[in-house]
């Protein structure tokens, strides 16, 4: 059975080809292709009159709610049951995807498969022999987000080249070999900044060896393979990696800190 859509058209008109103050309009049982028509109409509205009319369409199906706006030719999304989440710009084929759940799907494989291969977790939270103090809770920024998004671009097209001395930051004591094995086991695991598409993770799959990736939204996640040296930078129990990131510090709560993200342990 094909999915359908409620719509709601507000300040456009019925084609959703242009801006219309005060106009609402509301519409049952809309088809995939007739949504998809609706789109990429509001895509092609008038720039000018878009950024003085204030319109969008709002989309609801299954127990989701949509809200949605338009610049630069792109759909920018809301999920209006999910405030807190930032908003993606995405084509008319991207939101047609999260909109049929293929999106939702695609990320939860992509956390399962990267899950399966970071093997079984410690039923221990990790414990590092120097007391932490708890990280103040910090709450995601544009900023944050696209300062981190550059730097996995760039760890992206960075050449890696093997682990040395070269890598090893300033006051980084690396950790003692008694303690190697105990760290290593105590690390292994997914952990994510959210499930979201461009949200981030990090994988540790093995004694000095992890990988980070970016969700999309329904390709595969962009993946850099890395190396890591525990240790501990005044105290603080870090990673030391060799990527142009550079420094994963680990919290007392288990969560990791990289690049202005923090990044928790998924069960």
């Amino acid at each position: 059975m094909s999915t359908v859509y409620q719509v709601s058209l507000v300040n456009l008109s019925a084609d959703a080809r242009a801006v219309a103050a005060q106009a609402h309009a509301e519409l049952r049982d809309v088809s995939s292709e007739a949504l998809q028509g609706l789109l990429r109409n509001f895509c092609a509205v008038d720039p000018i009159e878009n950024a003085a009319g204030e319109a969008e369409i709002r989309v609801h199906v299954r127990h989701e709610k949509y809200l949605l706006r338009t610049e630069q030719g792109k759909l920018i999304l809301y999920d209006v049951n999910q405030r807190e989440l930032p908003a993606q710009m995405l084509t008319v084929e991207q939101a047609m995807q999260e909109f049929d759940g293929t999106a939702a799907a695609a990320r939860a494989q992509a956390i399962l498969s990267a899950r399966a291969e970071a093997g079984p977790g410690p039923e221990a939270e990790p414990a590092s022999p120097v007391a932490l103090p708890m990280p103040a809770p910090s709450k995601p920024r544009v900023l944050a987000l696209s300062a981190t998004a550059g730097l996995l671009l760039a760890a992206i097209l960075y050449l890696a080249v093997p682990f040395g001395a070269d890598n090893i930051p300033p006051g980084f004591l690396p950790a003692e070999s008694a303690e190697l094995a105990k760290l290593h086991g105590a690390l292994t695991g997914v952990y994510l900044t959210g499930n979201e598409p461009g949200q981030h993770g990090i994988v540790v799959t093995g004694p000095g060896e992890l990988k980070l990736f970016e969700l999309g939204s329904v390709e595969a996640p962009r993946v850099v393979y890395a190396g890591y040296r525990p240790g501990r930078i005044g105290g603080r129990l870090c990673l030391a990696t060799d990527q142009p990131g550079g420094v994963i510090e680990v919290a007392a709560d288990g969560a990791l800190l990289y690049c202005g993200e923090t990044y928790l342990r998924i069960p």
